[in-house]
């Protein structure tokens, strides 16, 4: 199909989740001409698929609670998490977020967004995560709505396809439609990259990791590495290309219907959220834990302790799969879509029920045992008296499912407890998700992308996953903080950019 040419926009941004419209209201509060190309048919990306944590140091909140912490203080500890990728990421960068994260709090408290917090999580030497309410997709809700408030033009079903350029200057980006129609939406000052990773490319992450890796699903299907290949492709450089999450195991979502679907249709306005913030303060642990259920979607994920305890993992054919030495995550991961069970017995049953022995945790929320799944979950919690019954329950066949616990009895070590005792339980289905991959491309600590030769490819920034710069971003809340912080930074010198003419695309 025909090319249509755009020239009426300052700055162009690839993708609509967390850092494309940071990047975007940054751009458009400069008083730039911007628009926001999302090849979903919604706004969401990884952030509004995260647990919703951002780690900040020195907020008003530490500061009402009397916590003693420092910027330079949170970027040691950000050193200890990074491990063996702190002899080699940049450090720049990292002090970039860790003395910067702060104010990119307050900008989106300033949407009107409520946190609670700040909660402990080691190794950080201080509380400092900082959790949005109801949940994560109150920064795409908000986020959205400013930018729209701003003028921001937003583009769904969209997808950059291929960068233009104009005398060596990145003017624009070239889109594949929904429909196949091909439109290049030109940028008179800059061009900032925010599609976020890879995790959803067979092909890169085979090419820079592994096949087995290549197979695993990812939490974001759209996280298809757009930025990295586009940019690739002009000289800009990949790094930490074969660093990878671990994958998660998580449970499904609650229903859309019923109360847990009303809930989630709630917008996270201050009507609903700051009642939600005095109740987590005020509430007993049993109501917070009923209430936050219905919106925690997309992080109850199960502790591997409950393996350790006695629980074993079976494919959706009854068959024992928890029986391997590697990694229960791993395992998981391997089943793909179709994921599989986690087979207990009342004795794993009461021991998950009262703390300190918790199922699955929102960090820093709220911590589920076993009767919040058996009375708020029946979705995913499923009990009978016998296995034949559970096997009835799940739908897999009774005498697989038999043979599968009757040979983890018969495999344990001398001290553990065998699944003998009715009622029995089963969660899931349970599958495992690739979070993200760390491969993005080299920005400088004004998130320009940098080419071969560390020297800037004019007109061309990166944010957020896509502009990851070599930081690990290790533990929770440093990739939301990333993702808002550089993409404030990005569409922020985006905007500052130098005007250039409108020419034919290259």
């Amino acid at each position: 199909m025909p090319i249509t040419q755009r020239t009426d926009y300052d700055v162009v941004v690839v993708g609509g989740g967390g850092s494309g419209l940071a990047a975007a209201i940054a751009a458009a509060s400069e008083g730039a001409r911007t628009v926001v190309l999302e090849k979903a048919d919604e706004l969401r990306g990884s952030t509004g698929r995260s647990v919703g944590s951002i780690a900040a140091s020195a907020t008003p909140d530490q500061q009402r609670l009397g916590i003693d912490d420092s910027a330079d203080r949170h970027l040691a500890d950000y050193r200890v998490l990074s491990g063996t990728l702190a002899a080699t990421e940049n450090i720049e960068l990292a002090k970039l977020l860790t003395h910067n994260v702060t104010d990119t709090l307050a900008w989106l408290r300033g949407m009107g967004m409520e946190f609670f917090g700040p909660v402990g999580e080691a190794p950080h030497s201080a509380p400092r995560l900082h959790n949005v309410l109801p949940g994560s997709r109150s920064y795409i809700y908000h986020l959205e709505r400013k930018a729209r408030q701003l003028g921001v033009t937003i583009e769904l079903g969209v997808a950059g396809d291929r960068l233009v350029q104009n005398a060596g200057r990145v003017s624009g980006v070239e889109t594949c439609g929904a429909d196949g129609s091909r439109v290049v939406y030109s940028a008179r000052r800059a061009v900032v990259l925010a599609s976020g990773d890879f995790s959803a490319s067979a092909e890169l992450k085979s090419k820079w990791i592994d096949d087995r890796v290549a197979r695993f699903v990812p939490v974001n299907p759209c996280a298809t590495g757009d930025a990295q290949r586009m940019a690739i492709e002009l000289g800009g450089q990949v790094l930490n290309a074969e660093v990878f999450d671990v994958p998660s195991m998580r449970l499904a979502p609650p229903p859309s219907e019923g109360l847990f679907g009303l809930l989630q249709r709630l917008a996270p306005r201050r009507y609903l959220t700051a009642p939600i913030r005095w109740g987590m303060a005020h509430l007993p642990n049993w109501l917070i834990r009923a209430l936050m259920m219905g919106f925690v979607t997309t992080y109850l994920s199960p502790r591997e302790a409950l393996f350790d305890a006695g629980a074993i993992l079976v494919d959706t054919a009854g068959r024992l799969r928890s029986d391997s030495p590697e990694n229960i995550n791993l395992v998981v991961a391997g089943l793909g879509e179709e994921g599989g069970y986690i087979i207990g017995d009342r004795a794993l049953y009461r021991k998950f029920s009262a703390d300190p022995c918790y199922v699955a945790t929102a960090p820093g929320v709220a911590f589920a045992y076993m009767p919040d799944f058996r009375r708020s979950r029946k979705d995913v919690y499923a009990e009978a008296s016998t296995l034949p019954e559970l096997a009835t329950e799940i739908g897999v066949p009774a005498a697989t499912l038999s043979k599968s616990v009757a040979a983890a009895n018969e495999s344990l070590a001398g001290g553990s407890a065998p699944l003998t005792e009715g009622p029995f339980f089963a969660l899931g289905p349970v599958r495992a998700y690739l979070l993200q991959t760390n491969g993005g491309l080299a920005v400088s600590t004004d998130l320009e992308v940098l080419g071969a030769d560390d020297r800037p490819l004019p007109g061309l920034y990166a944010a957020g996953n896509a502009g990851q710069g070599g930081l690990a971003l290790f533990g929770h809340g440093h990739h939301l903080g990333w993702a808002f912080t550089s993409g404030r930074i990005a569409g922020r010198n985006a905007a500052r950019s130098a005007i250039t003419p409108i020419r034919a695309a290259s």
